[in-house]
C-alpha cells in the first residue's frame, strides 16, 4: 500500500501543501493509487517514522521517501513507465526551475494566501503558524498580506509562463510531466484554499484548467475551501 503523508487544514479532507500537491500530481501521472494520511502542522509525531518533520512523505511498502523531487526520482526508478523527469538530467533541471520559482512565484502566492492558510488550519496550529512565519517575515501576517503587492508580484512571475504556454499546451511540451507538476503544485495550493489569483482567460488559466481536469479524472474532485 502506498501512503502519502500530507499537510491538512482543520478538515482532514482539505490538503493544501504545494509540495504535497506535486506528489499527488506525480502519482496521478503514473496512474498509481495511494492512501492519503493527513497531518497537521504541529502533528510531528505522525512523521517520526520518516526520520524528519516535513511533508510530503511517501511510504511505498518498506520504502520511505521525503522531499517532492526525491519522490519524483523514486517514482521514476520504481515505476519507469510514464517518466516524470525525462532522463538523468531531469532532476537537476527541475531543481534549477524550483529555484526560479522560489524567487517570485512562491512568495507572491504566499502573500496572497497567508491569511487564508491561517483561517483554514486547525485552531491548535494557529499559534505555531503565526509565530514561526512572523519570525521569518519580520512582521505580522496582516502587514505581510498586502494583496496589491502580491498581485503585482504574481503578474510578473506569470509572464514567462504565459509566454511559454501561448505556444504549447504544457510546460513540458505536448504532454504534462515533471515541470507541470512542480509548478502546478503551487497553483493547486491556491485553488484548494479557495483562491484563483491568476486570470481565467490567460494561457496560464487555460493550462491550470487542463491540469485540474487531468487530476480530477484520475483522483476525483479536489477538496476546496470556501472561495473568497
Amino acid at each position: 500500500m502506498r501512503e502519502l503523508y500530507e499537510l491538512c487544514g482543520s478538515s482532514p479532507e482539505l490538503v493544501f501543501s504545494p509540495y504535497c500537491w506535486r506528489v499527488r500530481l506525480a502519482l496521478a501521472h503514473k496512474g498509481l493509487d495511494f492512501v492519503g494520511r493527513p497531518v497537521r502542522f504541529t502533528d510531528k509525531e505522525a512523521l517520526a517514522f520518516s526520520g524528519q518533520k516535513l511533508v510530503p512523505v511517501l511510504r511505498d511498502g518498506e520504502t520511505t521517501v521525503h522531499d517532492s523531487l526525491a519522490i519524483f526520482r523514486y517514482l521514476d526508478e520504481r515505476y519507469p513507465e510514464h517518466s516524470l523527469l525525462g532522463g538523468a538530467s531531469g532532476e537537476s533541471r527541475l531543481r534549477l526551475l524550483d529555484q526560479f520559482v522560489a524567487q517570485d512565484l512562491r512568495p507572491a502566492l504566499f502573500r496572497l494566501l497567508v491569511l487564508r492558510i491561517l483561517a483554514c488550519i486547525d485552531p491548535a496550529d494557529r499559534d505555531y503558524f503565526r509565530q514561526s512565519r512572523e519570525k521569518n517575515l519580520g512582521m505580522s501576517l496582516e502587514a505581510f498580506a498586502d494583496r496589491n503587492a502580491g498581485q503585482a508580484q504574481l503578474a510578473r512571475a506569470l509572464q514567462p509562463l504565459d509566454a511559454l504556454l501561448k505556444g504549447q499546451p504544457w510546460l513540458d511540451g505536448a504532454a504534462p510531466a515533471g515541470a507541470d507538476y512542480l509548478i502546478g503544485g503551487l497553483f493547486f495550493w491556491a485553488w484548494s484554499l479557495g483562491e484563483q489569483p491568476w486570470p481565467e482567460d490567460s494561457p496560464v488559466g487555460a493550462w491550470f484548467r487542463r491540469l485540474l481536469a487531468f487530476c480530477e479524472e484520475r483522483q476525483g474532485p479536489v477538496q476546496r475551501a470556501a472561495a473568497v
